[in-house]
């Protein structure tokens, strides 16, 4: 044991963030101190080390009579204040629901709204895991009216998906209650005039709560930045998050810009179904961008130190996860959990394939490819983006697509997968979805559908695709909604369809996970049935059975690139 407790100082270095203990060492000490994760290294009888939450959290705990000099205090401080805020969360999650609100909303919330609105409101970073179709903008809406009311907040600004971040206007419009009064604004690339003038008309508001929307691609441009800086600089703002999990890679540029937008807001927020697609790693960015105390790590490679167990190829990829509770008790301090399972009586999913076959010259092409690309695989090391653009150019085949450096062009004049779709659609009398992941699949799309169909794909103005959801969502003459996962799947609402159809599936989980719940949440009323075309014993096969079974292609890809080409039985 240390001989005194009081012996025990903690400082700041005056070179770095680090801080420094000193104590009058002993073996128990220097054991408990040997424990601290991350950066530490000894000079003298002093020890140097990262001021991380987890550090202070140890420290803390194993020397609770230890003397914080000033120049330290604001750390241990922050922690206490960030245990505190923990411990109430979780208090709060197994309290019972006010019986009269004092809250008076516009549209009458579900029960697990109203929880995740009395857990969240008052709260400087708080985390909405709430799964899709679950009614989250909703919470945000009624948050920003109550800080509002009090005084806390005079600016509201949502980043957000592309084109999700103008259907918040309508969100804004639907849940604002009435005696909020409130200006909106969406940022979008083309600010002539006009929207300037409209965007200084909003921010100039003194007796509103000024809410602006922007798109989460916008901030490769200075413009986007110096927009959001203007608001940042002026006001008391909450910070949103729309979809956090763009943000989940802590080197991208994007984390980066976002991450220090964040430091400038009084309250923030994020809002994903999905916090956690490849593995923890996912969670670090986002709880960072609320607060670095949450997770107690200011850097990633401390976080994955930790939580993370490596190997593989020269040790840099993830194969294993360790100390998992202390991190979901973090997070769970921090946020509120919801799946669709657990609070709404929605209807069931239904999970259909509809087999389709290759012709003569599309077999020929695809089994060529597919034993060059075997060939190369077997005995190498090969990065998951090299295996995946193989997986592609396979893909590609089984939609009728030859793909070459000059491009891609037709292998049959008739594309059996056209007239598999055509057939799935002749039986179905009701609104469909279809999802595609090739420019020229949507287009052949298109071409058969034509009238009755709208589409929302990455080709399609803003303004455009916002009017594609509305037509499909309230004109009985649209049956079909044509989009990609990558750009539709996120943040829509298409309720008004029975069907969801997979033409051809993206790789990403998310994106799939996504895509399904834009016609299954809040307001789905018949049973959803999702339609998966597949080429039998195909890379088809592969994919469609690791979207199902919750895996990403590309953890496949990390451990057994090969057994994505292999054929595969049908189940």
């Amino acid at each position: 044991m240390c001989r005194k407790v009081w012996a025990v100082i903690v400082t700041k270095a005056e070179f770095g963030k680090y801080c420094v203990i000193k104590s009058k060492l002993d073996g128990d000490t220097f054991e408990k101190l040997s424990t601290l994760p991350g950066y530490k290294k000894w000079i003298g009888r002093d020890l140097l080390f990262d001021p991380t939450g987890a550090n202070i959290e140890r420290i803390h705990k194993f020397f609770p009579d230890a003397k914080w000099d000033e120049s330290a205090t604001p750390s241990l401080d922050k922690y206490i204040s960030n245990l505190k805020a923990m411990e109430e969360n979780l208090k709060m999650k197994e309290a019972e629901l006010p019986e009269n609100d004092d809250f008076k909303f516009k549209t009458k919330p579900f029960d697990h709204q109203r929880k995740a609105f009395y857990m969240s409101r008052d709260k400087k970073a708080f985390a909405l895991l709430m799964e899709q179709g679950t009614g989250k903008t909703k919470v945000i809406i009624d948050n920003a009216a109550y800080l509002y009311s009090k005084g806390e907040i005079n600016s509201l600004i949502v980043i957000a998906p592309n084109g999700v971040h103008r259907n918040w206007i309508k969100e804004v419009s639907a849940h604002m209650p009435d005696w909020c009064p409130n200006k909106t604004f969406y940022y979008s690339s083309g600010m002539n005039k006009k929207r300037i003038e409209e965007f200084n008309e909003v921010h100039s508001s003194t007796l509103d709560l000024k809410i602006f929307t922007f798109n989460v691609e916008a901030f490769v441009s200075q413009k986007a930045i110096y927009y959001m800086q203007k608001i940042l600089v002026s006001g008391n703002v909450m910070l949103v998050v729309d979809e956090s999990s763009r943000i989940k890679r802590p080197g991208a540029k994007r984390t980066k810009i976002i991450t220090k937008f964040g430091k400038q807001a009084k309250y923030k927020r994020i809002m994903t179904g999905t916090p956690v697609t490849k593995g923890a790693e996912d969670v670090y960015s986002q709880f960072k961008f609320l607060d670095s105390q949450i997770l107690g790590y200011d850097s990633f490679y401390s976080f994955k130190a930790r939580y993370c167990i490596m190997g593989g190829f020269e040790n840099r990829q993830v194969v294993s996860y360790q100390n998992i509770e202390e991190l979901t008790r973090n997070i769970e301090g921090h946020s509120y959990r919801v799946l669709k399972k657990d609070c709404l009586d929605l209807p069931d999913k239904i999970y259909q394939r509809h087999y389709v076959e290759m012709t003569p010259k599309q077999k020929k092409l695809y089994e060529n490819m597919k034993k060059s690309f075997v060939a190369e695989l077997e005995g190498q090391t090969i990065e998951a983006p090299e295996a995946i653009t193989r997986l592609l150019r396979l893909q590609q085949i089984l939609c009728g697509w030859f793909p070459s450096e000059e491009g891609i062009s037709k292998i049959d004049e008739q594309n059996p997968r056209i007239e598999a779709l055509k057939e799935i659609l002749s039986d179905i009398d009701s609104k469909v979805i279809i999802w595609a992941r090739f420019k020229a699949d949507l287009r052949a799309i298109e071409r058969t559908l034509g009238d009755l169909a709208v589409s929302y794909h990455g080709d399609v103005t803003s303004d455009a695709r916002e009017l594609a959801v509305s037509r499909f969502q309230g004109d009985p003459k649209i049956k079909y909604f044509i989009g990609q996962p990558q750009s539709g799947g996120i943040g829509l609402t298409l309720t008004a369809a029975d069907y969801a159809i997979y033409y051809s599936n993206s790789f990403d989980l998310e994106q799939r996970m996504q895509s399904e719940d834009r016609c299954h949440r809040i307001g789905t009323k018949n049973n959803i049935t999702y339609i998966d075309i597949e080429t039998r014993k195909s890379v088809d096969t592969k994919i469609i059975k690791a979207l199902r079974s919750k895996k990403n292609i590309a953890d496949i890809i990390t451990k057994d690139p090969v057994s994505l080409f292999m054929e595969e039985d049908d189940e």
